[in-house]
């Protein structure tokens, strides 16, 4: 890649309120931008991302024997909330997917509520699960807290035991809800040299330092695009998808995780390519897939 292509991203990034940026490829960082001295140790609010992180340790815990697979029943891990009309319909695949069917009044409904799980698997079922797709953190605080059930450790010691050590992240904070259940949909912080390391991670199939961290047909099904919402966006195993669809070349496979306010990680296989972004974008856009899309897609594809 181009120092002048380089040189006007950063021109960019300088400009807008991007927190810091990192971007690696085919092996090397070749890109490393923080706002100032403090962004490059602070420990930043990823929001959403927390959910892709939160997928690969569903993948983990599933490999490790202590799920049985994607269409277990919910209902298995909360029999005291059973209800005849979802007992065994709703599955892990449809938390993961964001197709329940439960209704989702938001996190300002949820988050005053003293018990979370009990509050999101008493909203009415909408529409049959695997059907519809209603984005909802409310869904991922089911699997953190299936998580939890399973594996006899909160989510947070199961991560660092088999996602965070094995990758040398020891700097990060999961808040919890008030039954000390990890938030599954917004709950870490982590550093943005940390959110490259997963982005990395997930670029190689799973693999760290020739060891398995999370299985490679894990990686490999997370990141398809299961849902497709419209011509651009897919939905996976709470990864997004970038199809291109709408553009007149298609752009290579890409998926992403994406935080409110700008937090994201980009992972291009074909280019091996890597970037992640944290930032204070509060106006409700998508500025860094703007950039993303324009700065380093096309560049990677010019050099590849």
């Amino acid at each position: 890649m181009s120092e002048k292509w380089m040189k006007n991203f950063e021109k960019e990034v300088m400009k807008d309120k991007i927190d810091s940026c990192l971007i690696q490829h085919d092996d090397k960082l070749i890109f490393e931008y923080y706002r100032n001295k403090k962004m490059k140790v602070r420990q930043h609010k990823i929001y959403s991302v927390t959910k892709s992180i939160l997928s690969a340790l569903v993948g983990i815990a599933i490999d490790k024997g202590y799920i049985p697979h994607v269409n277990t029943p919910i209902a298995t891990y909360f029999p005291e909330y059973r209800k005849e009309s979802i007992s065994d319909e709703i599955t892990i695949r449809h938390l993961l997917t964001m197709t329940s069917g439960l209704h989702w009044p938001g996190n300002a409904v949820m988050i005053p509520t003293k018990n979370w799980v009990e509050f999101v698997l008493s909203q009415p079922v909408e529409y049959k699960p695997g059907k519809e797709r209603e984005y909802s953190c409310g869904s991922s605080q089911l699997l953190s807290a299936i998580l939890q059930k399973a594996t006899g450790l909160d989510t947070v010691t199961f991560a660092q035991k088999y996602l965070f050590l094995p990758l040398g992240i020891t700097a990060y904070k999961w808040n919890s809800d008030s039954q000390g259940i990890a938030i599954g949909g917004f709950g870490l912080n982590m550093k943005t040299e940390d959110l490259l390391k997963i982005g990395v991670l997930y670029m190689n199939k799973g693999q760290w330092n020739s060891k398995q961290i999370v299985p490679s047909d894990w990686v490999e099904d997370s990141t398809a695009a299961i849902f497709k919402m419209d011509n651009t966006f897919s939905y996976g195993y709470h990864w997004w998808v970038l199809t291109g669809e709408d553009q007149e070349s298609p752009i290579p496979e890409t998926f992403f995780a994406l935080g409110k306010n700008g937090q994201y990680i980009f992972v291009v296989p074909d280019y091996k390519l890597t970037a992640v972004f944290t930032s204070d974008i509060t106006d409700g856009s998508s500025r860094p897939i703007d950039y993303f899309k324009k700065y380093l897609l096309i560049n990677a594809c010019i050099n590849t």
